[in-house]
């Protein structure tokens, strides 16, 4: 009997992907800035995440963990006098391409961070690459201490993207879900953008993977390149129409989830009842 799904691709057997956009490389200087701020007005993921981030680090107190850190992308944005500290997978670089020097790898599960000894930890785009993220997060709950702050960014309508460690999309309830079941509680979830900010995304996302094609035929890929320079006036008028909206609060539909939260003073997990 033949497969009745045999016409079609079984994506498990994709292990990288087909396209990738450009990824911030940070630095300093006028011209890194530059580039910089062209950067966050074209990644509206990434432009929505620092938007947020710049209303809440510059308010952080103590010690700081910055889990998953990557390169360290908001790490001027916290106070000087904060101890701030990047903790990261040492797969990191292998997965992600991500490598700073001054930062914390870990293997396993545990991280190398003392009980009770961190104020606030910030974990961007990181939660939806953790295999088991009730153990990440119960983790983030030990190392802090009671009463310490979280803030995680998390992406929903995003590609699928670090084949194949991009496991989960989560909601608002399943957010509110895990980390009460972690041990946290004043739980707050908050949209990056709205349905029309996704619409814009996704045009802008289509026009970018065609005005740089990876196709192996270089006649395929000057046909697709050709027809990307085409779409300019409705790549420029996307992304303006996108930036424009952000501001606008979204429900069902959104680029992704700023999220923040607090450890339970007690010692006692709290659940959500099914």
């Amino acid at each position: 009997m033949t497969p009745p799904f045999s016409s079609r691709r079984n994506l498990l057997n994709v292990q990288k992907e087909h396209w990738k956009p450009p990824v911030y490389s940070g630095g300093e200087g006028l011209a890194a800035k530059l580039k910089r701020q062209l950067f966050l007005l074209l990644d509206l993921q990434s432009g929505t995440i620092w938007r947020d981030m710049a209303r809440e680090l510059p308010f952080a107190r103590g010690k700081v963990l910055d889990v998953g850190c990557g390169i360290q992308p908001f790490r001027h944005m916290f106070p000087t006098a904060v101890h701030y500290q990047g903790l990261d997978s040492i797969y990191s670089k292998e997965h992600f391409g991500y490598e700073a020097p001054d930062t914390l790898y870990y293997k396993g599960d545990r991280w190398p961070v003392r009980d009770r000894s961190v104020d606030f930890i910030l974990c961007t785009e990181t939660l939806e690459h953790i295999p088991e993220p009730k153990v990440f997060l119960k983790e983030a709950q030990r190392v802090l201490r009671p009463s310490g702050r979280i803030l995680l960014t998390v992406p929903f309508a995003a590609r699928w993207h670090f084949i194949p460690y991009d496991y989960w999309r989560y909601t608002p309830s399943g957010l509110e879900r895990l980390l009460l079941g972690a041990g946290f509680d004043k739980v707050s979830v908050y949209a990056r953008g709205n349905q029309l900010t996704v619409a814009c995304y996704k045009i802008m996302a289509f026009i970018f993977s065609i005005l740089l094609p990876v196709h192996p035929n270089p006649f395929v890929r000057f046909l697709t390149r050709v027809a990307g320079l085409i779409s300019l006036p409705l790549l420029f008028a996307a992304t303006a129409l996108a930036n424009l909206t952000l501001g606008i609060d979204g429900t069902v539909d959104c680029l992704g989830y700023t999220v923040t939260a607090e450890r339970a003073g007690g010692a006692k997990v709290r659940t959500v009842k099914s």
